[in-house]
């Protein structure tokens, strides 16, 4: 599913969120969720996609981490697909390493530091 605009984008949250199991995680996910935004993040690896002037892919800023000055993005580029949704600064957005997507929004938020339990027993990163 390609996501083009902000509605789109927070149907494609809800979507993500409406598939995670566990109601402590939703809950405290849905504290840090905000209204999807564009954002262009930064990309440090190879040459630039021939569609961007920049070496920076678009994607939207779908949760906020104030405390540690960081977030979780989704963007169709950079390590997507499968790994669309990636562990972001809010100041300066990029890709940075592709340990830190993923393809869930779950699986990113796990692997937030605003989110501190053990995975559930068998879970898996995807």
């Amino acid at each position: 599913m390609s996501v083009r605009d902000e509605e789109a984008m927070a149907i494609r949250v809800a979507d993500e969120v409406a598939k995670i199991p566990s109601g402590q995680l939703v809950e405290r996910l849905r504290g840090y969720l905000v209204r999807p935004r564009v954002c262009m993040l930064d990309w440090d690896y190879g040459d630039r996609h021939p569609e961007f002037q920049e070496p920076q892919y678009p994607g939207f800023i779908v949760a906020e981490f104030l405390e540690s000055g960081t977030g979780i993005a989704y963007s169709e580029y950079g390590f997507g697909p499968p790994h669309v949704w990636g562990l972001v600064g809010l100041e300066h957005p990029g890709f940075g390493m592709d340990s830190g997507w993923f393809a869930t929004l779950e699986a990113a938020f796990r692997d937030s530091m605003a989110w501190s339990e053990p995975p559930p027993p068998g879970y898996e990163v995807d």
